[in-house]
C-alpha cells in the first residue's frame, strides 16, 4: 500500500499524466484510482472462412523476421504514420529498443507487410504458430487492399487442425471484411488498466466536440488530492483550455469514473445512463478521444 502511494505521488511530482499496468486484480488496483481503459478485440476465425480471402493480384506481400532491415523500416513507418495523425490515444510511442524488445519477449514470430502496386507499405502483420494455434499478435491496414491482403496470409495456411485468433483495437471493423460472419466469435477483453496522474494534463490534451464550455468535478482521489475539485474546461477553436473553478460543475464522479469517459470507450452520455456520472445539468459536449491502438505488454 505504502509502495503503490510513493509511486503514483513520485509520478504526479515528475509530471506524468497517466499510468498504466497489466493487472492480476482489478479490484485491487483500482483502490489506486486505476481503471479498465484499453481494451481489445479477439477474433477467433472459422478455418473455413478464410477460402473467401485469395492471393493478391496487385501489389505484393513480404514475410520474414525482425531482422529483415526492409521490413522493419516499413512496419515502424506504418506504425508512426497512424501516431502521427493525432487520433491515437494511450497508444504507445515505440523507440527502437521498444521494438527490439517486443520481438526478443515474442519469439519465433514472423513479420508481413503488404507494399501495394506503387511499392509503398499499406499494411503489417506478426504472427506466431505455436502449440496448433495461429496467433496474430497484431495486425495494421491503410486500406481494404492491405486489409485482405494480410488476411489471405492467414488463409495460405488454412488447416483444419489450427486454431486462429487475430488480436486487434477495440474499435476493429476487420470482421466486415467476411462475406459470412455468423461463425466468426468476437470477443471484447479487458487488457490494461489506466490510472489519471494529472487530471489538468489529461483534459488540456482532450478535445471537446463543440465550442463552449463544461465544467466537471471530479471525487476521491485519495492519492493526488490536486487532482479533486471542479475543473473548466473551454474549447475554444482547436485550443482547450482548463483551470480549476469554485462555480457549480455539470457534472460530478470519481477518478475512476472520469478515466471510463477522459480515456476509456464510455461517452459521457452513456456514462450518465449508466450511473457512473452525475449529471446537475445538461450540456450538449462531449469529449473527443480517438482510438486506442495498444498491442504492447509490460
Amino acid at each position: 500500500n505504502r509502495l503503490m502511494n510513493e509511486i503514483i505521488l513520485e509520478l504526479y511530482r515528475q509530471n506524468y499524466a497517466i499510468s498504466n499496468l497489466a493487472l492480476f486484480s482489478e479490484s485491487f488496483y483500482r483502490r489506486y484510482g486505476y481503471e479498465n481503459a484499453i481494451y481489445e478485440k479477439m477474433y477467433k476465425l472459422n478455418p473455413a472462412y478464410l477460402r473467401f480471402f485469395k492471393s493478391v493480384k496487385e501489389g505484393k506481400i513480404v514475410r520474414g523476421k525482425w531482422k529483415d532491415s526492409d521490413l522493419k523500416e516499413a512496419v515502424i513507418k506504418l506504425y508512426q504514420d497512424k501516431l502521427n495523425q493525432n487520433n491515437q490515444r494511450n497508444t504507445v510511442d515505440r523507440e527502437d529498443w521498444w521494438w527490439d524488445r517486443l520481438d526478443t519477449y515474442y519469439p519465433g514470430r514472423f513479420i508481413c507487410v503488404y507494399f501495394d502496386k506503387n511499392n509503398q507499405p499499406a499494411g503489417y502483420m506478426f504472427y506466431r504458430i505455436r502449440d496448433r494455434e495461429f496467433r496474430v499478435k497484431e495486425l495494421y491496414y491503410k486500406t481494404p487492399q492491405a486489409a485482405k491482403a494480410l488476411l489471405s496470409i492467414i488463409a495460405s495456411h488454412s488447416s483444419s487442425d489450427l486454431k486462429y485468433y487475430v488480436k486487434m483495437p477495440e474499435s476493429s471493423l476487420l470482421g466486415e471484411f467476411f462475406p459470412e460472419q455468423e461463425g466468426l466469435k468476437v470477443q471484447i477483453l479487458p487488457y490494461m488498466m489506466t490510472r489519471i496522474i494529472n487530471v489538468e494534463q489529461v483534459l488540456e490534451a482532450l478535445h471537446l466536440i463543440n465550442t463552449g464550455k463544461i465544467k466537471i468535478e471530479i471525487t476521491d482521489d485519495e492519492i493526488v488530492a490536486e487532482n479533486n475539485g471542479t475543473w473548466e474546461i473551454d474549447q475554444i477553436n482547436k485550443e482547450t483550455k482548463v483551470r480549476k473553478t469554485e462555480k457549480d460543475p455539470h457534472y460530478s464522479g470519481s477518478l475512476t469514473n472520469w478515466t471510463k469517459v477522459l480515456l476509456g470507450h464510455l461517452t459521457l452520455k452513456q456514462a450518465v445512463r449508466l450511473g457512473f456520472i452525475k449529471e446537475h445539468h445538461l450540456v450538449d459536449n462531449d469529449f473527443i478521444k480517438g482510438e486506442v491502438s495498444f498491442y504492447d505488454y509490460f
